[in-house]
């Protein structure tokens, strides 16, 4: 069997170590695994490769790939694996890493959160400057999760994981899915369909934002969304920028609608220098690493292990995903 690896990213986090490939090469010595240090690289062995674990493809890669069977992407994303319809017309099964960073970007979330409901950014910046400012914030009171209405928008691994520790906060949660009569899990006190989106924003304190970035999810929160929000509501954007009208989320910021916002995605990234929301007040940004965390690459590769010892066993493959989805 021949194994294509291919995952290298601008972001260095992203990209498999050696160390990984090694460990694959060690628990698989009958495997050949071929790792090309580019896509281009890769077309002239796509014809025997029965195996790609790889976030992405290209149309004519897939067209060469007479023998493959089973592509697994390293992130839970898919659209780098531009032909996911060809993918299909072809019986080629597709497996995402979906829950692997589950637990980081939640506690990503809930940290963002405790940032702006604490005052965590005055109090570090005191800190820094000797300051002792207890009377200052009785003009900026802290505030609670406690009691908050939460709206998750995307109840897949990372929307569940979310849901758990604002539940454990005290916060009544709303979780918007697909199809909601799903998999419903205590800690969520409503689950409605994406049909039921401006329901479920209505009386909302902090719209969280974890749907998987496709056709339908672009562009679903906008203006008129934001303005049914409560007024000083927090906006959290852990999924992908795009689903969010950004000139709306910026004027709603400016007008006080939006009370703040934690954001890890961007529609252009890196942030651009000049780019108000480095200034913009009450606004969180990371860049894009909310799931970082050293043992990444660990779960990744263990999750992509499982799955190619199931593989060569003929038993159903973890995290499939649907291709007319996308997800």
């Amino acid at each position: 069997m021949r194994v294509l690896i291919h995952i290298s990213w601008p972001v260095k986090a992203w990209c498999i170590p050696d160390t990984h490939v090694a460990r694959l090469r060690e628990q698989f010595p009958d495997i050949e695994f071929i790792q090309p240090p580019t896509l281009d690289a890769a077309k002239p062995v796509i014809g025997d490769i029965e195996v790609a674990f790889t976030p992405f493809l290209t149309k004519d890669l897939v067209a060469a790939a007479a023998k493959l069977e089973w592509v697994h992407s390293s992130a839970a994303a898919v659209e780098g694996l531009l032909p996911l319809h060809e993918l299909a017309a072809r019986g080629i099964a597709v497996t995402n890493s979906r829950g692997v960073q589950a637990i980081p970007i939640s506690e990503h979330v809930m940290g963002g959160l405790l940032v702006l409901a604490r005052k965590y950014d005055r109090l570090l910046e005191a800190q820094r400057e000797r300051r002792w400012i207890q009377n200052d914030l009785i003009h900026d009171w802290p505030w609670l999760l406690h009691g908050k209405r939460m709206t998750i928008v995307g109840l897949g691994t990372i929307g569940i994981e979310v849901a758990k520790r604002a539940h454990a906060f005290g916060m009544n949660v709303t979780g918007v899915r697909r199809r909601a009569t799903e998999h419903r899990h205590s800690c969520l006190d409503r689950v409605v369909t994406a049909n039921e989106l401006n329901d479920a924003l209505e009386n909302c304190d902090i719209l969280v934002l974890s749907a998987p970035g496709v056709s339908a999810t672009h562009g679903m929160i906008g203006a008129e969304q934001i303005a049914m929000l409560n007024r000083g509501a927090i906006l959290v954007n852990v999924a992908r920028a795009q689903i969010v009208n950004d000139a709306a989320m910026r004027a709603a910021l400016e007008s006080g609608q939006l009370g703040g916002a934690v954001l890890d995605v961007f529609e252009r990234e890196p942030l651009e220098p000049d780019n108000p929301l480095w200034s913009t007040p009450n606004v969180i940004l990371t860049p894009h690493s909310s799931g970082f965390r050293a043992s990444h690459w660990d779960e990744v590769t263990e999750l992509f292990a499982q799955n190619l010892r199931n593989f060569r066993a003929g038993e159903p493959l973890k995290n499939v995903v649907d291709h007319a989805a996308g997800y």
